[in-house]
């Protein structure tokens, strides 16, 4: 590694001005305090390497991989510092430079995810280890969420019905949580709203957008955004917020909504009084980091969880991203543990029997976590399936 010049020439356009506000508002730095595990550090190393001040070594770019991009710094910055597009053009111009571990991984999670050969491949395992017989195995192995088949047609109507919704299940999430796309269908149905999943497209692009293969995230970004501008629907509706997230960063004359936003909207404006089937029951909502660029009202969900007689809701006390995001997951599994940790507690703690997220990496990230820690009878879910299985 070269020598660091000890003074510091403002990042421009950046301007990151080292101030530190960000520091207590970042998970990894609160886990490690350690400074280049910080905004701020990693700031200071993109600046090293761009003026070749710093080699691209394993130990300069493992702490560009270990931001989970979570932006609580930009939320918190003083100086409006652009950190994702930083990170993801700093990921991007150091791919090749990374381990040969690394880039496996992260091309083998791409391929898994969005070649539809492979994924069907995967979707057979899945459903071989969630048979009881082999539980025992999935539970050591990684605790998979159940697999179901996606409805795809619409449904005759009771009544008029209020247009047609297209529904974007996303990579991941068309693999670990097809329920949701049935729970969609399911609420929208019942309030008079043709709906099918879109099957022409399932990447945003965000995968490998945020892992450093910008061109590859571009490429999936541009195919998805010239389905979802097809006249076939009135609306496009996406549930897993990570997608929502980077498609309202790039969308551009399309009508697409977050999933949850739109049914909770619906539910809002249905004059019916609903009623439901669970009671006295510890839930916890989980708001994970993309839920705000997502646009989700975060209060409206807990605005009707609460009307739910004798349902207990608590939110998390942490702010802090659970450690999934980004991959970290895979690449960087040890942090991810340690950052999730104080939630595992707090579940613990409050005897908590429901936890709603809407993130699918955060949800695989508390399954995991909470086998491991061995605790029994707590049930990881999306909150639109969660209102489905308990709508009347």
């Amino acid at each position: 590694m070269k020598n660091i010049k000890t003074s510091y020439r403002m990042l421009d356009p950046d301007n990151c001005a080292m101030c530190g506000m960000c520091l207590n508002h970042c998970p990894t730095y609160k886990i490690n305090n350690n400074e280049s595990e910080s905004p701020r550090g990693r700031i200071s190393i993109i600046h090293g390497l761009n003026n070749s001040l710093l080699e691209p070594s394993e130990s300069a770019l493992k702490h560009i991989n270990s931001c989970t991009l979570c932006m609580a710094c930009e939320t918190n910055c003083p100086a409006n510092v652009d950190f994702y597009k930083l990170m993801t053009e700093a990921r991007n111009k150091y791919f090749t430079e990374q381990k040969i571990s690394f880039k496996f991984k992260t091309i083998l999670v791409s391929l898994i995810l969005t070649k539809k050969y492979i994924k069907k491949i995967i979707v057979l395992i899945i459903s071989i280890l969630n048979k009881k017989s082999l539980e025992k195995i999935n539970k050591k192995l990684f605790k998979f969420m159940n697999y179901t088949q996606i409805q795809n047609t619409y449904t005759n109507l009771h009544g008029e019905s209020q247009g047609s919704v297209g529904i974007f299940t996303g990579c991941a999430s068309s693999i670990f949580q097809n329920e949701v796309a049935n729970s969609c269908i399911n609420i929208l149905k019942k309030n008079n709203i043709n709906s099918e999943v879109i099957k022409n497209i399932e990447c945003c692009g965000s995968l490998d957008y945020n892992s450093g293969r910008i061109k590859e995230g571009i490429k999936h970004n541009n195919a998805a955004m010239k389905e979802f501008r097809k006249d076939k629907y009135q609306k496009i509706i996406g549930y897993a917020s990570g997608c929502s997230t980077f498609i309202n960063k790039n969308k551009k004359n399309t009508e697409y909504q977050d999933a949850t936003s739109y049914v909770l909207e619906i539910l809002s404006k249905n004059k019916k009084k609903y009623n439901f089937k669970i009671k006295n029951k510890n839930i916890c909502v989980h708001m994970p980091c993309t839920t705000k660029s997502a646009e989700i009202d975060f209060s409206k969900l807990i605005e009707v969880l609460n009307k739910i007689p004798g349902l207990k809701v608590f939110t998390f006390t942490d702010n802090y991203c659970c450690g999934a995001g980004a991959q970290n997951l895979i690449h960087n599994n040890k942090n991810s543990k340690n950052i999730i940790k104080p939630k595992i507690e707090f579940i613990k703690t409050n005897k908590i029997e429901f936890v709603l997220t809407y993130n699918i990496g955060c949800s695989l990230n508390f399954i995991n976590s909470i086998n491991l820690d061995n605790i029994k009878k707590v049930h990881v879910m999306h909150p639109i399936t969660f209102l489905d299985e308990n709508l009347v």
